[in-house]
This record gives structure tokens, C-alpha cells and sequence, in this order.
């Protein structure tokens, strides 16, 4: 990205983006995703071949998670994906686009399909006035996705709910400098680390922060496993594992919440009275709503909600409760 681009402004401290994510909304750039656009006429087709969910119903303005995975049923990205009239939006991290285009460029034979990486900047509005205080730029859609101009810049607005709290992405192309000078005056920034923060509580992990290369979509827990994947379609590359940890009923470990006594940081080990070996802790925040928590991966033998485990940290023995992600329950 130019340097000579405007960026938005200097985020607020970690404590009050949350606020805001909760609260009130904020905006942030989404530096670390990628958007890549399918289109074609075969392109619904062609990608039901590659991902985890089901594409059959799946019409302009829908939305769905998904996951590509390996041969083998390592997770290799985790994805967003709109229906737009006459193309798909896809918004992932950058390793996992480049894993679809490099699917899309040796597998795509003879089908309709071409996959390109969008040049737009992601510019993500999050939290419970989002729709309002946007509303106030753009008609947003009932539905998921609509392409609009706002200040006569032709854009794409999609609706994100990363954190739990509702919002959008707008997709800013390239000479969209004064829609994102405006959007900076109206919104004030939040910190990434409140946004990843909160996409914890909400049960979205970060790929690469808490997945590996050895993860298997089902580790991620009962809520991502529904929201991402259909035992219901037909096939797609690494199905046959999948359905195959689906009829045997478990993975050797799942990715919980936990609370804990203090603040405890990614790689610590997890320690059980039954196992002592029960894990490692990926990601660890201090939250304003929930106090001390963090997310894991721990031995199926003891992942149950309310289970007391022990964190080894650097600061000696912290305590733990698990908890079933979300953690952010809804309702």
C-alpha cells in the first residue's frame, strides 16, 4: 500500500475501542485480510468443489463462513464469503487467498470461473450503531451485500459481525482518498488488539495465532464447526477426513475459552490434575466485560465447560476455569 494513501486515525487505547466495539462503533482498516473476487458463470459450481460449507442455496445477497482445508483435513483458511449479482466476494487472511488462487489457477479446467485479489482497502465498521451511523452515508441492504456509491465512489458494503456486536466492511478502491477521510472523521479508530479481542470473545479465532498447520476444522469447537462446515454436500477436498471425525464423534483436543486468575500469554502450557500435559493457551487478553481470559487448545479428556485447570505462566501457577466458546453469549 502507498505510503501517500490517508490512513485513518490514531486508535483510541485498547480499553475504550472496546467500549466502542460494545457499546457504541468504530472503524478500523483491515491490514492483515485479503479480499479475492470470483466470477464467471460456473463460479458458484466450481468453489462448492473447494469449501466446507454448502453452496447450493446461494443466492445475491447471502452470506456464509467457510473453510478450505487439506487433503488430508488440515485447516489451511478461514474465510467470509458475499454473493454479490454477478460475482463472489471472498475475504480471508492472505495465506489462505493464496491458497484459493493457486487452487483456482491449476484447477479451474474447463468451467466459467476467474479468481483475482482485490486492490481495495477493507475499511471495517464494528458495533451495535454500525448500521445507523453508516446508514447515515449509504442505503445499506437488508440482506448481507449490496455495491453502492458513497461520495461518488463505487464501492461493495458487506455485512461483517466479526465481534458479536454487528457491523460492515466497505471495500474503498483505489482514488476512494475522500471516503476514507470522511469515514475517519465520522468514526473514530479502534485498536486492533480490542477488535481481536472481542472476535475472541465471539468465538472467531485468528488464523495463524490460534491454528497451526496440524489444526482440524472440528478442534474449533461445536459453534465455528456449525457455522462453517455442512455434512450435508457433496464432495470437496479433505471431506473424506472430516466426515469421518464427524461419524467417529471427536478430536483429540478442542479450542476453549477459559477465565483466568491473571493475565496469562500465548504458548503457556495447560495443566490438569488428570493431564498434565491437558494443553497450550493461544491467545490471552484482559477484557473490560470479562476480566482475565484466554483461549486454548486442551485434551478432550477434560474440555468441559467449568473444568479448573492451571496455566503455567512465567509468573508462576495461574488458575483457570474452561469455558465453551463464545465465551460473548448472545440472548
Amino acid at each position: 500500500m502507498s505510503e501517500t494513501l490517508p490512513s485513518l486515525a490514531q486508535p483510541l487505547s485498547v480499553h475504550d475501542s472496546y467500549r466502542l466495539i460494545r457499546d457504541d462503533c468504530g472503524i478500523l482498516e483491515l491490514t492483515q485480510r485479503q479480499a479475492v473476487i470470483l466470477t464467471g458463470g460456473d463460479r458458484n459450481g466450481w468453489l462448492q468443489g473447494q469449501i466446507t460449507n454448502d453452496l447450493r442455496y446461494f443466492a445475491p445477497g447471502a452470506f456464509l463462513q467457510f473453510c478450505l482445508c487439506s487433503a488430508t483435513g488440515q485447516l489451511e483458511a478461514i474465510g467470509s464469503l458475499w454473493a454479490m449479482d454477478d460475482e463472489l466476494v471472498v475475504i480471508t487472511d492472505p495465506a489462505g487467498a493464496e491458497v484459493l488462487l493457486r487452487r483456482a489457477d491449476k484447477m479451474v479446467i474447463l468451467e466459467e470461473v476467474s479468481a483475482v485479489p482485490s486492490p481495495d482497502r477493507l475499511i471495517c465498521v464494528q458495533g451495535p450503531n454500525a448500521t445507523e451511523r453508516l446508514g447515515d452515508l449509504v442505503s445499506l441492504p437488508q440482506l448481507n451485500s449490496v455495491t453502492a456509491e458513497i461520495l461518488g465512489v463505487p464501492v461493495r458494503v458487506l455485512r461483517s459481525n466479526r465481534t458479536g456486536s454487528g457491523g460492515w466492511v466497505v471495500m474503498v478502491p483505489a482514488g476512494g482518498d475522500r471516503l476514507v477521510a470522511e469515514l475517519a472523521d465520522r468514526f473514530p479508530t479502534i485498536a486492533s488488539e480490542a477488535y481481536a479481542m472481542a472476535s475472541m470473545e465471539f468465538g472467531s479465532p485468528q488464523f495463524g495465532v490460534d491454528t497451526d498447520s496440524k489444526t482440524l476444522l472440528p478442534e474449533l469447537g461445536a459453534a465455528f464447526e456449525s457455522a462453517t462446515i455442512s455434512y450435508k454436500k457433496g464432495c470437496y477436498l479433505g471431506q473424506e477426513v472430516l466426515m469421518r471425525l464427524h461419524s467417529r464423534g471427536h478430536v483429540n483436543r478442542q479450542w476453549m475459552g477459559m477465565y483466568t486468575d491473571t493475565l496469562v500469554t500465548p504458548g503457556d502450557a495447560i495443566t490438569h490434575a488428570r493431564r498434565p500435559d491437558a494443553g497450550v493457551i493461544t491467545s490471552a487478553f484482559e477484557s473490560p466485560d470479562f476480566g482475565f481470559i484466554a483461549a486454548g487448545y486442551v485434551r478432550r479428556e477434560v474440555a468441559y465447560s467449568g473444568e479448573e485447570v492451571t496455566v503455567q505462566s512465567a509468573s508462576g501457577t495461574v488458575g483457570a476455569e474452561l469455558v465453551e466458546m463464545p465465551i460473548l453469549r448472545l440472548g
